[in-house]
Order: C-alpha cells, then structure tokens, then sequence
C-alpha cells in the first residue's frame, strides 16, 4: 500500500520533475486556442501572476489542487495546505491550469510514490497523495459537483465504492519501440510527450501481470522482427492470462519460435493480432473467461470492452442490481451492454431484458456465453444508440426499466428519448462525470428525481473517476 512521506522528509521545499502534459487539462475546460487581444493580454497577466506562490484549499475531483485566486488555479501535484510555486499549462481569462513546480510546508496527506518511475510514466498521475485522502477529497469533490450543478438534495450522495490496492488493473496496453533491440523499450507512454516509458514490472497491474513484463521484454529484444510489432495488450481472466501482439508485417520464424515457448513456459496464451484486425492464436492454453457475479463468467475477445478492476466492477454491479430491484416479467433495457457485464444478473431475477450494445461482434459473443450458461430471456440487439430512429424503435415494446452504462461521449439521444418514453426507473453508470451531469439535467427536467448517487474509484492513481445515479419518477 502507498506509503506516507516522513516527517524528516517533509523539507522545506519540496521539487517536482517537469512534466507538463496539456492532455491534462481539467476536464470542464477546453483548452486555450484562438485568443482576441483582450483575452490574450489576460493570459499573460495570469501567467505573470502564477509566479507569487499559490495556497491550494482543496482537490477537485480530478484529484488535482485548487487555488482560489483570481483566476482560479487547477495545479497538477498540489494538495490542499500546501502552499506552491506553479507553472502554467494553458491560461483562459477565468481558469488557469497549472503544476506545482515547487512547495512549502507538504501536506500530511502526501505520500511516497511507490512506483519508481511515477514522475515520468503517463498510466498513474496521484501516486503522491496518500490513497485513502484521496479517494474522501475526490469524493468531496464529486459530490459538491452535483449539489453545485444538478441541485442534488441532501441524502442522496451514497458512499464511494472502491476496491483493492495497488495492483488493481486487470487489462493493460503496453507501446513498445523495438527499432533497435538493444536499446528495445516496452512500457507505458510519457506524462509529457509520446515517448515510451521503459518498466520491467507494473505495480499498479495485478501480479500475474506484472511477473510477465520482464521474461516478454527478453523474448522480444531477442528478435529483429519485434520492430514491427506495435504494441502488446495484456489480460487477465480467472483462469488463464493473454498476451496479444499487434503487428504491423509478418514476425520472423525465430520469434513465433521464442513467443510459443515464452507461452508454454508461462502457461498463458498468446494472440498474434495484424494490421486488419484479424486474430491468429500461437499458442493456446485454455479459453479466458473473467466472472462477472452471480457466478456468471465473460468470455471476452482480445481487444473486447472489459472492467479492468475486478473488485470495483463486483461492487458496482451489486450496487446496480440493489437499484434497479429487477422483478420477474419486468421489462429492462441493458443499454450499452457490451458483453453482458450487468444483463446476466439482471435476467437472472426474472426479468424480461432487452441489450443493446453498438460492438456487431461483442452483441453474438455475448449471446453465445449468454446461452451456454443457461441464460435465455434476453434480446441482444446490436444498435447504435447514438441514432435517434434507431433509439425509437428499440423503445417501441416499452419498459418499466433501464440501466444505462455508455462510453464518455455519454448518452444524450438516449436520455432525451426516455423522458418521453417514462420507465418507472433508470440506473446510470458513467465513466465521466462532466457528460453525465448534462444527461442528468435532462432526466431532471424531464420530471426524473434523482433519488441516489455515488463515486465509484475504478481506477485510483489516476485523474480518471467513475459514478452511478438512481432515477425514478
């Protein structure tokens, strides 16, 4: 687990590596582009101002800090008490987004990042705060965001769902440049630029995929043709681990030779990939299946949609069924149901269920493993919900529920549609808390109370923050 900073290392001041990453921007704002010349007089009086130190009063639910001057400051490294000298990003005439470049007087919440390579590597961004503060500032911060944004009334913000740490992810994508295999690497990509990180192990991956970084980066430096392999995902399921290779030219002989007995020794399977998407097994050891709950298990394709925390997604779909409260010959619509995450449990409790997911190939995978573990009272429609005819027709026969879980981009043309079509209830779970906030004021508009919410830490260590909502009417 992640430890705190000492006492005698709290110094008086304390530096960080330069890692600015535009990419990081808070997420409700856009970046500085096209400026007139008032505005752009104000962003070089903000960055002039930016050099008098900072005091950072809280986190937002990003997990970076907040300083309420004029502008307010989001600053990438900061925590709440600490007081700090920054370097901006990108400069708007209301908001400024900023790193800390140095600090006075480090918070009691700081901690020592446990990966060695935290300050260059992309894939974690709070290792340097302590992991439970973390999880109650973001939460905090989640919740004010909804009180401040959706009127959300007192009682309604449940308690976050969270899982085990460090090693919590179950699905990797690892980049590698191998253009000279002496100098081959293989990791995540840069806080700062495209270039790749190199690692031997991952703290933050589940040990079993950890332990096969090392033995896979000797295989491939090995090798001459490894320069055309792009990148390499890696997954976990409960019985057996995967290694799949995206290629861009036919590999050598002598790698196919290296990467079978690579698998053999590792009892894994590894899945050559090409550059049309095509999947060729080398080396197979058993059918990866990952549970779900209710002891139903996935059977998912190598680059198939699957929740990387185990742990979380148990609590999550729990949470969802306490939710919705299926009943027998009721009807729910799974949406966005990619393999059956939620559906499974869902028709387990009698009810009549429609799922509908956009992926062609996920929708029959989905239907297969859904027949062969017994499961016969759902409909797997393949649709995008992003169209509103086809949106309508799939709202025809009516419902009395439904479960939401999109992507990102979230789901306005689904919400719009609902408000009409009036199910009793409708569980939402959302990777991104900025569009759900626009779909839920439509619900609410829409005469939807917001009856219960909550955080859920899919991925701790990271800006990234998931959440779930109950509305009824």
């Amino acid at each position: 687990m992640k430890r705190k900073t000492s006492a005698n290392a709290q110094v008086a001041n304390l530096r960080f590596s330069d890692k600015a990453n535009a990419s990081k921007a808070h997420a409700s704002k856009t970046h500085a582009s096209e400026h007139d010349s008032s505005e752009s007089h104000a962003a070089n009086q903000v960055t002039n101002q930016a050099q008098s130190p900072l005091l950072i009063e809280s986190l937002d639910w990003m997990g970076q800090g907040i300083a309420r001057a004029t502008p307010v400051h989001f600053v990438e490294g900061a925590l709440p008490g600490e007081t700090c000298d920054v370097s901006v990003l990108h400069a708007k005439k209301n908001v400024v987004n900023a790193k800390a470049t140095t600090i006075t007087h480090p918070s009691s919440m700081r901690a020592t990042p446990f990966c060695p390579v935290f300050d260059q590597c992309g894939g974690c961004q709070l290792q340097h705060i302590d992991a439970q503060h973390a999880l109650t500032e973001r939460n905090n911060a989640l919740k004010s965001m909804m009180v401040r944004q959706l009127a959300m009334e007192d009682g309604v913000w449940q308690a976050p769902l969270a899982g085990d740490k460090p090693a919590y992810r179950r699905k990797a994508r690892l980049a590698l440049d191998a253009r000279r295999t002496d100098k081959l690497k293989l990791g995540f990509r840069s806080q700062a630029s495209s270039d790749i990180v190199d690692i031997t192990s991952c703290p933050v991956l589940v040990d079993e995929l950890s332990r096969l970084i090392a033995p896979l980066r000797a295989v491939l430096s090995r090798c001459e043709s490894t320069r055309f392999i792009g990148h390499i995902g890696l997954l976990a399921g409960d019985n057996v681990c995967q290694v799949t290779i995206k290629h861009t030219k036919a590999l050598s002989p002598e790698l196919y030779s290296e990467l079978t007995l690579f698998a053999k020794q590792e009892r894994i399977n590894v899945v050559l990939e090409n550059k049309k998407g095509r999947f060729n097994p080398l080396h197979f050891e058993a059918a990866l299946t990952m549970s779900s709950f209710d002891e139903f298990t996935l059977s998912p394709a190598p680059n198939d949609f699957v929740q990387v925390n185990k742990s979380v997604n148990t609590q999550m779909i729990e949470q969802a069924l306490s939710w919705l409260a299926p009943k027998p010959q009721e009807r729910i619509a799974d949406w966005f149901s990619g393999l059956g995450n939620f559906t499974l449990s869902i028709a387990k409790r009698g009810a009549v269920v429609q799922a509908v997911e956009g992926v062609a190939e996920m929708v029959q995978r989905a239907k297969e493993n859904a027949q062969q573990q017994g499961v016969d009272n759902v409909e797997w429609l393949h649709l995008d919900l992003g169209n509103n005819k086809n949106v309508s027709d799939a709202l025809d026969d009516g419902f009395d529920k439904v479960l939401l879980d999109p992507s990102r981009e979230g789901a306005l043309t689904v919400c719009q549609a609902l408000v009409n079509a009036k199910p009793s209830t409708i569980v939402y779970v959302s990777c991104n808390p900025s569009t759900f906030t626009r779909d839920a004021n439509v619900l609410i508009q829409g005469g939807y109370l917001m009856k219960k919410a909550g955080a859920v830490e899919m991925f701790p260590y990271t800006h990234h923050m998931e959440m779930m909502a109950l509305f009824t009417r």
